[in-house]
């Protein structure tokens, strides 16, 4: 039985399996078609503004390590505050979160816009703005994810996530292709105002969201609780639970040697196939393609069950793409690498969301997810200096079979332990409790 539910109003729904099926049922949620909205406005606007970024700086100081730091500033904050933003996404209430966050991006992108255009190029101000927009991306992101099992019924996390990734991955590819071409026709300096629009979008979509559906239990007992006992309490639920350890931690050395090649996108682009701009944002846009295709499949496919299996298998075919785009010199063969190798990472990313969202309590989820991420991720400040410093010495060719061959044996290390493999198909273990509460509409 499902109510139909008002804004502002917290309604629990018991959606059957004939509701759960066909692509897009999640979308006949009101407040999921809200952050639906919200994701793919600010991707289309992320991606013009990242092609635009990057060809800016290369642009002026044709280095690639300056690409490497340029890549820093999405990173580092995300390490920094990452565990933090888990935290706060179990404390305050996560749309109003959202909301601030794209309100402070939408100051920050316009700030650098401003500043490019009546007083000119400066990559010490490039580095401090895209350092305090990716801060507060740090903590939209812990309270996008944690809610979404608030806006949508279980049985219907793996076509909302589905189709959150896939969307923002098709808006991606359409503003990587679209910063090239503004690159070309206009100059990249807009791309980066046209960005401070998506973000002043996004924040109004979310703020269409009823307060109540981003309210947490954590919220009425906070001022009895401190940000380290929230911490060490999240901590514990991931450590305590062998299986939710090694997923969370299993990625990090892939995500280090993924950082020796997407981020060096625009490098690749301009020694193998010439400067042009077009090319490099359109191998950023198969990548997304790739990411929107696998993302959509997992709704479609029993992938729950066999989670851990199929993220391993996904870092087979990750290594292999990125191997190829080692060895090729085509850029036909180089476009569909790219888009096999987003595949894999958007299944995966989608199998792992969806199967955490549905085994782990809201109360902590904030800070399982950002946990997660943190484990993923904690490397790839270091990958991305590593990257740029081999790219340097030995060449984009060296350094993509380096990451592509390193992907493959790490696919290959966590298939061959049993808890990575189990990983989906026990619903609940010492530290992998079923949800609490049932979500609302």
């Amino acid at each position: 039985m499902q109510t139909d539910p008002t804004r502002g109003v917290r309604c629990v729904v018991e959606a059957t399996d004939a509701e759960a099926k066909g692509l897009g049922h999640s979308l006949r949620h009101r407040s999921f078609r809200d952050l639906f909205a919200s994701s793919t406005t600010s991707s289309l606007g992320a991606a013009i503004s990242l092609v635009s970024v990057s060809w800016v700086v290369y642009h002026y100081t044709g280095s690639a390590l300056d690409i490497a730091y340029l890549g820093l500033t999405g990173i580092v904050p995300a390490i920094v505050l990452g565990l933090i933003a888990g935290v706060v996404a179990d404390r305050y209430n996560r749309r109003s979160l959202m909301v601030t966050a794209d309100l402070s991006r939408v100051a920050g992108m316009a700030l650098l816009t401003v500043f490019l255009v009546v007083v000119g190029f400066s990559l010490p101000l490039i580095l401090a703005v895209m350092i305090f927009v990716n801060c507060f991306s740090a903590l939209f992101t812990p309270a996008s994810q944690a809610i979404l099992p608030r806006l949508v019924p279980k049985t219907s996390l793996e076509d909302a996530n589905g189709l959150l990734q896939s969307t923002s991955s098709v808006a991606y590819s359409v503003g990587s292709a679209a910063g090239g071409v503004l690159v070309v026709l206009v100059g990249a300096v807009w791309g980066l105002g046209i960005n401070a629009v998506t973000y002043a979008l996004s924040a109004i979509f979310l703020i269409q969201i009823a307060s109540e559906l981003g309210r947490t239990e954590r919220i009425a007992s906070r001022e009895a609780s401190s940000f380290r006992r929230d911490f060490s309490e999240g901590m514990g639920y991931v450590l305590k639970d062998r299986t939710l350890a090694e997923v969370s931690f299993g990625y990090l050395p892939s995500n280090f040697l993924s950082s020796f090649v997407s981020p060096f996108f625009v490098v690749y682009a301009a020694t193998r196939f010439g400067g042009n701009a077009a090319v490099y944002g359109s191998l950023v846009a198969a990548l997304a393609v790739g990411v929107a295709v696998g993302s959509l499949v997992v709704g479609r496919v029993r992938a729950r069950p066999h989670a851990g299996l199929l993220m391993g298998f996904c870092l087979l075919i990750e290594g292999t793409s990125w191997t190829t785009l080692a060895l090729s010199g085509n850029f036909g063969v180089s476009a569909l690498a790219a888009i096999a190798a987003g595949l894999a990472i958007g299944f995966a990313n989608t199998v792992y969301y969806s199967t955490i969202q549905a085994i782990v309590p809201g109360r902590v989820l904030g800070r399982v997810l950002s946990i997660g991420d943190f484990g993923s991720f904690a490397a790839i400040p270091t990958g991305l200096v590593v990257g740029g410093i081999l790219i340097a010495k030995f060449g984009v060719g060296v350094t993509f079979l380096a990451a592509g061959i390193g992907v493959l044996l790490t696919g290959t290390s966590l298939l061959l332990l049993p808890d990575f493999r189990r990983f989906g198909r026990e619903r609940s273990s010492l530290g992998m409790a079923p949800p609490s509460e049932p979500p609302p509409a």
